[in-house]
């Protein structure tokens, strides 16, 4: 590829003002001398070559920073199916047969730069705003062969030594990537959408220097598939040494002959990460989408405060017909999540999960536990999956006994059906184009609408499997597989969906999201698999752009990601996720402390966080971070055995957290305490799920000149302790749990 490496380029165009008709603020100059083309505004300087139109340097005014020292390629490249010739702007010119010529039109603060050959034509229209410039790629392809990855912009080249920060959307809720990763080698390149890039969005910092570069597709438009991310390769290539790049093309499928334009490519800058992911979210049309409270409706609270309780039923719980006697033991309201209820073994017969497997029940069974959930205040969401049919199910037969796979399967380019093992099992990804695909989901959930009508669905691998081309004959081109299946569920989104993992679009249809980060890197390791260790850090990118849109969860099945330690748990709270929980019967976990955490910290919480927009987060010393939602200031001081945190209401209705020293003003006994405390205009409740007891001030509502506390103690009687209030706090012991009795629950009243 063509290089291009720009210096420093001076602020100040020295011309006295822009032409009659021109867009105020912004000034363009064309420099023959030079070789450059230049658009300035208040906020950047961005430097063209005149002759491919090459972007040479772009600077942060603002901050003094140049942002950009060159590309690996031009405005625009492509890779041809099955050739390695050099298709791309860079190898154009203002003479020859590769021309390339320009216009700058002041009206509209817009340079247009065309690029002509006898077997390929192309236009990048390079659009300035004040803070921003988008690029718009358009393309007519006669090179006989087909373009199967357009790049827009081509890779553009930071300076390594510079680099603060980059915040790239990999896994839930987003990775902030320090200088470290930037001085290493690593191609670190992955496709939008899936678990690795969930959001068409990149950024980095150099100091008080910002850029983000994204996409502008809102939906409907068909979605983008998009190869993206940081590159930084062996030393004497142009992404190396003193350089890192920005990554950033499309997967495509343009024919000979065939015209496509790509869509708005949006590079701001001068803007901090939060500021221009809120950008994304409103130039992507997400602020208009449903938030949880539409989608969930009068259920919204309920939802908001039930901890997911994983039920694996091949875990010596109980049988359906036996949960009503059982639920009293959970902390209602929860989500219940029943797993491996299906016949035969975990994955064995995917799609095929009704009637459940004789061992636990009957449909009857079934219909009577979701009865007895309900009436103890719970919720009811089965695990399904509809995307990977295991070669073994029923309908697997069934259809294979008519003809072969490519009735309902996701096809490679030579007609053969894309297939993924799980051991010990194999299954086709299943085309959602198909009838097959389409009439086996249909069926599927009105069965459990008809038969056994529950409160959500869970759909698994829908929301982390990585974008695949699909050549099955039903879908309208190789590049629509998501699009697909998006349209097919759509019509159950009032049944509360949630999917495994997550990306931007999917949050329009479904109401959770379940994976990320956490589960990831406890179960393999994979941030670091893919950043390199100490080169990552978790940053609540997707809390940014679609936190009031879905709820957020651990895995839902990952037994790493269950919240059993003060790490999940204060995870969990800073980064606005939902507490999740296993029920095994092995191991009798309705026994232990942190089935009480889980709850009382869920309850108590979930209103205050769960489908909240996330206003602020912010680092305020080393170790600390700040999460700032509505109604609720979440401070967290990490240590990775022995976090601590407290949370806040801002109305001051509740002040929550893992401690030690103190609490709320008040000191404490020697130990780590877990403590919950909700007020009213007439009542304060405290409750210590674990932690060793310990004397505690409490503040009380103004006006109390004597409390009294009052608890079911350990005798099963009730107790109580009266006293005067003292400079606004009442005074009293607090127990924690006891060996197999739970934490008492104080109830403080005005004496």
């Amino acid at each position: 590829m063509a290089t291009g490496l720009g210096v420093l380029a001076a602020l100040s165009l020295g011309i006295s003002g822009p032409p009659a008709g021109a867009v105020a603020g912004i000034r363009f100059a064309d420099l023959p001398r030079k070789g450059q083309l230049r658009i300035t505004t208040s906020a950047y300087q961005l430097v063209l070559s005149r002759k491919n139109g090459a972007i040479l340097s772009l600077v942060d005014r603002a901050a003094n920073k140049q942002l950009v020292a060159g590309q690996g390629g031009c405005m625009w490249g492509a890779h041809a199916e099955g050739g390695t010739e050099y298709i791309g702007g860079c190898s154009f010119s203002p003479k020859g047969s590769r021309r390339f010529s320009y216009r700058w039109d002041p009206r509209n603060a817009r340079l247009t730069l065309k690029y002509t050959r006898s077997s390929i034509t192309a236009t990048a229209v390079v659009s300035a705003s004040t803070n921003y410039f988008d690029v718009v790629v358009t393309v007519t392809n006669t090179l006989q062969k087909v373009l199967t990855s357009m790049l827009v912009p081509d890779d553009l080249a930071g300076n390594s030594a510079d680099v603060t920060a980059g915040y790239c959307p990999t896994f839930l809720p987003g990775i902030r990537i320090p200088p470290s990763f930037f001085k290493t080698t690593k191609i670190n390149i992955y496709n939008y959408p899936g678990r690795y890039i969930w959001a068409d969005y990149l950024a980095f910092d150099e100091g008080t220097g910002h850029l983000a570069l994204y996409s502008v597709n809102p939906d409907p438009s068909p979605i983008r598939p998009v190869e993206m991310g940081f590159v930084r390769t062996q030393p004497g290539s142009f992404c190396s040494d003193s350089h890192f790049c920005i990554t950033h093309y499309f997967d495509t499928q343009i024919s000979d002959g065939a015209r496509w334009t790509s869509p708005l490519i949006r590079i701001r800058i001068g803007e901090t990460v939060d500021r221009t992911l809120r950008d994304y979210r409103t130039d992507n049309g997400i602020d208009d989408w449903p938030s949880v409270a539409d989608k969930l409706g009068a259920k919204a609270q309920q939802y908001e405060r039930s901890p997911l309780i994983k039920a694996d039923l091949r875990k010596n719980i109980p049988p359906f017909a036996d949960w009503g006697a059982q639920l009293h033991r959970l902390p209602s309201p929860v989500l219940l999540h029943p797993v491996r209820y299906q016949p035969g073994r975990f994955d064995e017969f995917a799609p095929d999960f009704l009637p459940p497997d004789p061992s636990v029940g009957t449909m009857a069974d079934l219909r009577t536990m979701i009865a007895d959930a309900h009436e103890h205040g719970d919720l009811v969401m089965p695990y399904l999956n509809v995307s990977w049919w295991n070669f073994n199910s029923p309908t697997v037969h069934r259809l294979l006994a008519d003809g072969g796979p490519a009735q309902f399967a996701a096809l490679k380019k030579d007609g053969t059906p894309q297939t993924v093992t799980y051991p010990p099992f194999t299954g086709y990804v299943v085309s959602a184009y198909t009838k097959a695909a389409q009439d086996r989901v249909h069926d599927l959930m009105d069965q459990w609408q008809q038969q056994a009508p529950t409160d959500c669905y869970f759909i698994d691998q829908l929301g982390a499997r990585p974008w695949l081309r699909d050549y099955n004959p039903a879908s309208p081109d190789s590049l629509s597989y998501y699009d697909g299946w998006l349209k097919l569920m759509a019509p159950y989104a009032s049944r509360c969906l949630m999917v495994e993992d997550g990306w931007d679009r999917l949050a329009r249809v479904f109401a959770g999201f379940h994976g990320g980060l956490l589960d990831v890197q406890r179960e393999s390791a994979e941030a670091d698999k893919v950043f390199g260790p100490g080169n990552w850090e978790p940053y609540p990118m997707a809390d940014y752009i679609f936190h009031d849109k879905v709820l957020m969860y651990q895995h839902d099945l990952a037994d790493q990601t269950m919240t059993t330690d003060p790490y999940t748990l204060t995870f969990n709270v800073a980064y606005g996720f939902m507490l999740s929980y296993t029920w095994d019967g092995t191991t009798d976990s309705l026994e232990s402390p942190w089935l009480d955490v889980v709850g009382s910290f869920q309850h108590a919480l979930g209103p205050l966080y769960a489908g909240q927009p996330l206003q602020d987060f912010r680092s305020p010393a080393a170790g600390q971070t700040v999460t700032e939602f509505p109604n609720l200031t979440v401070t967290a001081n990490w240590d990775n055995t022995k976090p601590t945190f407290v949370a806040q209401a801002k109305d001051d209705s509740v002040t929550a957290g893992i401690v030690t020293g103190s609490f709320d003003g008040s000191a404490l006994s020697a130990g780590t305490h877990y403590l919950v405390v909700t007020r009213t205009s007439n009542d304060v409740t405290v409750h210590q799920p674990l932690g060793p007891d310990t004397p505690i001030s409490v503040r009380v509502p103004a006006g109390w000149t004597a409390a009294q506390a009052t608890w079911l103690g350990a005798d099963g009687l009730t107790h109580t302790q009266s006293g005067s209030v003292q400079g606004g706090r009442f005074t009293f012991t607090c127990a924690g749990p006891q060996p197999g009795l739970p934490a008492p629950t104080y109830h403080l009243t005005r004496g």
